[in-house]
């Protein structure tokens, strides 16, 4: 399921079996709760199939489809989330929590770093994206 994803595409498919030991599949029904704002996060998500919406308040971030990551953010800074994902239809994602990214990062270094650093860029990327919509509001 890793190799269906685009960011996975600059991953080997042996470091993607790899990965693949550290992940877990996850299925949820359509319009359950998938991650709460403000509750403890230790985990991400990748969606597979499905749909779901990030919300904040009462605002809808942004919507999500096959191959979007979610849940990053408190993955890597320990952090409670920042926002709650709630699924639009029945879903599929794999997850990692933060004890399976600990050992993977134990057990395979180099590859640890190029998901931190893949995760890093779609963050910047966002945060970019997030940015400009800002500047335009404000122009406004």
């Amino acid at each position: 399921m890793l190799a269906d994803i685009v960011w996975t595409h600059e991953f080997s498919w042996k470091q993607l079996m790899v990965l693949g030991d550290y992940f877990q599949l996850c299925g949820i029904e359509a319009n359950a709760l998938i991650y709460d704002e403000g509750d403890t996060g230790d985990s991400m998500g990748i969606l597979i199939k499905g749909c779901a919406k990030i919300c904040k308040g009462n605002n809808i971030l942004t919507t999500l489809r096959p191959g979007r990551t979610f849940g990053e953010m408190s993955l890597l800074d320990h952090q409670c989330r920042s926002a709650k994902v709630i699924a639009l239809e029945d879903c599929t994602f794999l997850s990692i929590n933060r004890t399976y990214f600990e050992k993977l990062s134990n057990d395979h270094p180099a590859l640890a770093l190029k998901m931190v650093l893949k995760i890093a860029q779609l963050l910047s990327q966002a945060l970019r994206q997030t940015s400009g919509q800002l500047c335009e509001f404000l122009e406004n």
